[in-house]
């Protein structure tokens, strides 16, 4: 996966700006968190995703992960976060 670099606003914006699904990692330090990061790291994820994916990958005990729980109308735990922005409202979902 290519993992947007900014801040998790800026990757919003991006996503919203190219009509890009948005997905937020949460990774922990348990082995289901290990064993998504390495579905995400495989070389056809990451082709098949680069033109339509906006993605970002925080740690459960970043900075970013508490800004993304203040953003975040969900309960924020390990696992994925899908979010479909539509023109008015966005689609979650919590994997």
């Amino acid at each position: 996966m290519l993992w947007f670099q900014g801040a998790i606003p800026a990757a919003i914006a991006t996503a919203k700006r190219s009509g890009a699904v948005f997905v937020v990692f949460v990774a922990g330090d348990d082995e289901q968190s290990t064993q998504m990061a390495a579905s995400w790291e495989d070389d056809k994820v990451t082709e098949a995703s680069s033109n339509s994916f906006v993605a970002i990958k925080i740690d459960t005990k970043s900075e970013a992960c508490l800004q993304f729980s203040q953003i975040c109308i969900l309960s924020v735990k390990n696992g994925l976060y899908i979010y479909i922005y539509l023109p008015s409202f966005w689609l979650i979902y919590e994997i």
